[in-house]
């Protein structure tokens, strides 16, 4: 298994069409924004997985399905040589041991607090397992606009995007437009570099465009 050097980019080819996008920068934060059914939870887990047989950890925080769930999924697109660092932040449920992941319980997508002291708890592992370079995925940030006000969300996503950037490791945050008004997405996209967006193409398939981390928004490419 390879172990790339903090500063060498994060390779994403695979994940998605090589005309997109291929490799991004450590420290990257990517929005990855599409409506119910469009597949985006499968995409933000392949683009974790990605990282695996780079000898590089995983972490994904659950808002909308409890972890064992997750697990299973990420199971279905992990490759045969990967790491065995994936942790799950489980905001929606009671689970506390998940064959192939280790569990950090929320009370709920509300509590912003404890996300952040489980994050932080996580961090502290990752350094103590010397893994210098991890993937963060949070799926989906829709659910938390449910419990708290925008301004609160901001603030916190402003903190936790930080972090992540700070320790040139890799974010992908999931987000479904149809859920909120175009202010509200505008505002949280001001703290991402860059966004994946996927559409529903008129033949039934799935498309995406790259826009922000690459010197011109790209073609919609069909990821089917």
């Amino acid at each position: 298994m390879s172990v790339h050097p903090a500063d060498m980019p994060y390779k994403i080819d695979g994940a998605l069409p090589p005309e997109l996008l291929t490799e991004v920068e450590p420290g990257t934060n990517l929005l990855v924004s599409g409506p119910a059914m469009s597949g985006k939870r499968q995409l933000l887990l392949k683009l974790l997985a990605r990282g695996e047989s780079e000898g590089e950890g995983s972490v994904v925080v659950t808002s909308r399905n409890p972890a064992a769930d997750v697990v299973d999924a990420y199971q279905d697109v992990r490759p045969s040589d990967g790491h065995d660092f994936l942790r799950i932040i489980d905001c929606v449920g009671d689970a506390t041991e998940v064959e192939g992941a280790r569990v950090h319980g929320v009370s709920s997508p509300g509590d912003l607090t404890g996300i952040g002291i489980e994050f932080s708890e996580i961090a502290r592992e990752a350094e103590e397992a010397d893994l210098g370079r991890v993937r963060v995925g949070f799926d989906s940030l829709s659910p938390l606009l449910m419990y708290v006000d925008l301004q609160r969300l901001f603030r916190f996503l402003h903190v936790f995007t930080s972090q992540i950037q700070s320790r040139d490791w890799l974010g992908l945050f999931a987000i479904d437009p149809d859920s909120h008004d175009q202010q509200e997405v505008n505002t949280i996209s001001q703290l991402f570099d860059g966004m994946v967006e996927i559409r529903l193409a008129d033949g039934g398939g799935r498309e995406a465009r790259v826009r922000g981390v690459t010197d011109a928004p790209t073609d919609w490419v069909a990821l089917d």
